[in-house]
């Protein structure tokens, strides 16, 4: 079910819209009650993220019975940005993932950027998935604050990526969507691949199957399906 988290007017009476689309599984079993948030669209010139969820809500719609829990996929938290591929809000010049947790009191994108903590928070966990710049390719890695590392390491295992780098804090990263969150105590990894502009169809699918093995990790998935989507065995 697709669902308008956050909305701002326009000019010439357009509005900018933030959509969520929520997937609830039809398991059998006794309902686990686990929500995963799988965001992406902060910087409209990547569009791995783009694939990732769309490959991932193909899988789960087209095998309900194997979901127990919630995902939430959040494709283009900057719909502008996406539409026009350009990395900041358009017209504003503006980085969106350096204005978290944002404020109701304060700019069109602030408000809208404390709408999308208010409906994430609180989930299980949270894959927030970037892609690199036009000039260079980056290989799929986790990027964790060491202020989170011990939390969030065990999660990250579990992604089917190459890499984890633990790096220091600094000013700048905390206006992040994954500061943000992981401060209100919503687990929160940084995926980052690929190219920008680009989509990456082999790093799209490690990454994908390493979203469905942490889902069967959290007991929230029951089937196999997705072992074929990378060379890499889980």
């Amino acid at each position: 079910m697709t669902t308008v988290v956050a909305s701002a007017g326009l000019a010439v009476n357009e509005r900018v819209e933030i959509r969520r689309n929520r997937i609830t599984g039809k398991s059998s079993k006794t309902p686990s009650g686990k929500r995963v948030c799988i965001v992406t669209g902060t910087h409209g010139d990547e569009l791995e993220g783009q694939y990732v969820c769309a490959e991932t809500a193909r899988i789960l719609n087209e095998n309900l019975s194997q979901l127990n829990g919630t995902v939430d996929i959040y494709p283009a938290i900057n719909p502008l940005g996406i539409d026009s591929i350009t990395r900041g809000i358009p017209l504003f010049d503006l980085d969106m993932n350096r204005i978290f947790p944002g404020t109701s009191e304060g700019t069109m994108a602030e408000s809208l950027a404390m709408d999308i903590i208010s409906d994430i928070s609180g989930a299980d966990i949270c894959i927030d998935i970037h892609s690199s710049n036009i000039y260079l390719k980056e290989i799929p890695q986790i990027r964790i604050n060491e202020i989170t590392a011990d939390e969030l390491i065990p999660y990250a295992k579990m992604l089917n990526c190459d890499f984890i780098w633990i790096h220091s804090s600094a000013t700048v990263l905390e206006s992040t969507l994954a500061f943000s969150l992981n401060t209100t105590g919503t687990k929160t990894l940084v995926v980052e691949m690929g190219v920008g502009m680009r989509i990456t169809k082999e790093y799209c699918r490690q990454l994908t199957a390493g979203i469905f093995n942490m889902l069967k990790n959290l007991g929230m998935w029951e089937s196999t399906v997705y072992k074929g989507l990378h060379r890499v065995g889980i």
